[in-house]
């Protein structure tokens, strides 16, 4: 037995680490559960050199489950704490999930960070160890995704000329429209809107770009006119942030 774990056979830590998992309610304070399920163990916030662990303020330290006690460590990779940056569809099995263990060919690349962990790019999969925030999330925007990629791939685009004859492509979405104006390389989209039932539309600014294929517009152009006809503010701000990091 090596001399770190000895100096934790000792009865001062045992009526020490007892103290602070009564103050816990010999629960683990990450993760929840009691001692009933899990074995419950003490962690330091802080290490101070030569000093026993039994003499620290009961405020340096917490009650953690063994599992959690471990990654509190880095022995395993935390399970919380984690953001999502971006997910990506690599069109196929093109990618490899960073997780410990995992290693799986991947087609959706989530890029996460964790401030003690750094970033990692995992798999569907793995998501599992972002929060449940942060799971919502990776769900509605990979429901996003596959709308989007729907739309450019189904829809039916026909052509036009406007009244000073210029040409563009249009398509209906519900009673709503999109049209896209120009050729390779130098498009342009306009959203108009329409109240159903009624005869009045009304025509928005055209939005130019430059550099971008006519897939990449027409993403553009359905995510604009999504955000503009939706009532969900989180589904309007999921949008928005995905026109960004597309434009």
């Amino acid at each position: 037995m090596s001399t770190t774990r000895k100096i934790y056979i000792n009865k001062k830590w045992h009526d020490f680490s007892e103290r602070v998992k009564r103050r816990d309610a010999y629960k683990c304070l990450q993760c929840g559960r009691s001692e009933s399920d899990v074995t419950l163990q003490v962690h330091h916030e802080l290490y101070i050199r030569g000093k026993p662990p039994w003499e620290y303020s009961l405020s340096d330290c917490r009650t953690l489950c063994k599992g959690c006690h471990a990654k509190a460590h880095k022995l395993i990779e935390p399970d919380r704490g984690w953001t999502l940056i971006s997910i990506e569809d690599l069109g196929g099995l093109d990618g490899v999930c960073e997780r410990k263990g995992c290693g799986n060919e991947i087609r959706y690349a989530y890029l996460t960070y964790h401030p003690d962990c750094g970033y990692k790019v995992v798999g569907s999969t793995c998501i599992g160890h972002l929060t449940q925030e942060d799971r919502l999330l990776s769900s509605n925007l990979i429901k996003s995704y596959k709308n989007i990629s729907e739309f450019v791939h189904d829809s039916n685009w026909e052509s036009g000329l406007t009244n000073k004859g210029k040409h563009y492509i249009s398509c209906k979405y519900k009673h709503h429209s999109i049209r896209i104006y120009g050729d390779t390389n130098n498009y342009s989209f306009q959203i108009v809107l329409k109240e159903k039932g009624l005869r009045w539309h009304d025509y928005k600014d055209i939005i130019h770009f430059n550099n971008k294929n006519l897939e990449e517009v027409k993403e553009l152009a359905y995510i604009a006119l999504k955000g503009m006809i939706s009532d969900n503010e989180e589904e309007k701000t999921l949008l928005r942030n995905i026109y960004r990091s597309l434009k």
